[in-house]
């Protein structure tokens, strides 16, 4: 009595076309950077709490640097959200959706918090949340697609170094919207 041993044959169906093209995230960051401009207010409100009425890190950039490293951000998220929405067979796919909606949903929400309503101390609580989103997507992606995870490299450097401003900004600034004083003068 013989037997026959049969490797497993993996079978490659051909690429099809990508469901989300390019400039379908062109369009889609372009929305992005529009509604966020549109969520944090008129721009005298946002120098208003940003160079004039909290005291700033000594560290802080310039407050014209934001928006152009929002963008930077957002088009990296962008590029992220279409690969991941591009393959369906992707590792942890479902949890890197989900970190993507909460990364949008605290970027989308933050300009409420921090100049509609000027609290500095939720705007460390959502700094402090991005910071987490992007470091627990940098490391899902880099188990899934190393060349993913780059997407979420810019994000997770800029919102750990913006967690130490708005850090700061807690402790030096009182919270008119939730009525504490500043905890360190």
């Amino acid at each position: 009595m013989s037997t026959t041993m049969v490797k497993d044959v993996v079978i490659h169906a051909p690429q099809s076309k990508k469901k989300y093209p390019w400039w379908q995230g062109a369009i889609a960051l372009i929305i992005v950077s529009v509604v966020g401009a549109l969520s944090a207010g008129t721009k005298k409100r946002s120098k208003e709490i940003y160079e004039v009425k909290e005291k700033q890190a000594p560290w802080a950039p310039p407050r014209w640097l934001f928006g152009p490293a929002w963008t930077f951000n957002n088009a990296f998220l962008i590029w992220g959200l279409l690969q991941i929405l591009n393959d369906e067979q992707m590792k942890d796919r479902n949890k890197l959706l989900i970190l993507q909606a909460l990364i949008w949903a605290d970027f989308f929400s933050f300009g409420y918090v921090y100049f509609k309503k000027g609290s500095p101390v939720l705007a460390e609580v959502w700094t402090q949340a991005d910071a987490t989103f992007a470091t627990a997507s940098f490391f899902t992606a880099l188990k899934a697609d190393k060349k993913l995870a780059w997407a979420y490299l810019p994000l997770l450097v800029w919102t750990w170094y913006a967690s130490s401003l708005s850090g700061y900004q807690a402790l030096k600034n009182p919270d008119p919207f939730l009525g504490t004083p500043a905890v360190l003068n």
